[in-house]
């Protein structure tokens, strides 16, 4: 089994790097994130397959995308890289296959939970709003569109 999980992370990361999506997220993948968008505000939702939720989330979060192209974005599927192709099929579903995305890529989800955020428990959809100075806020469960479309303005403003 772990084998053949491993094999799927191998085979993950070369079309990721060919499709430019699907990037493993590992325990270091966060700050690399905040290091690449140093200085902007951004948007990490988590999501997964099996998460009725998580679809109602990311049509949001499309509907957000298709009407500014410039959505500060990344997208983290805690799912595995065996499940790439669903991933893939679910994100270009929702609009999403040209955002920043990422499968978690640990056999030990919770380390990554942990990673992202030591009071996370799991709950799905997660997302975290980061300021230009990467404080953030968490929130568990449905993204209100308006609420996040006032964060996001109130973000290009200048806080």
């Amino acid at each position: 089994m772990m084998r053949a999980w491993l094999f799927a992370l191998a085979l993950l990361g070369t079309t990721a790097a060919a499709a430019g999506q699907l990037q493993p997220f590992t325990g270091d993948s966060l700050p690399a994130i905040q290091k690449r968008l140093a200085g902007r505000p951004f948007i990490l939702t988590l999501w997964s397959l099996t998460c009725h939720h998580c679809a109602k989330e990311l049509q949001t979060l499309g509907r957000l995308a298709r009407s500014d192209r410039t959505l500060p974005l990344v997208i983290v599927s805690t799912d595995t890289p065996a499940e790439a192709r669903e991933i893939r099929a679910a994100l270009q579903r929702f609009g999403l296959a040209h955002i920043d995305t990422w499968v978690f890529a640990d056999a030990v989800p919770e380390r990554l939970r942990y990673a992202i955020d030591p009071s996370w428990r799991g709950e799905l959809p997660r997302s975290y709003l980061f300021d230009a100075a990467h404080r953030r806020v968490a929130h568990s469960g449905l993204i209100n569109e308006a609420q996040l479309r006032d964060w996001l303005k109130r973000q290009r403003a200048g806080g």
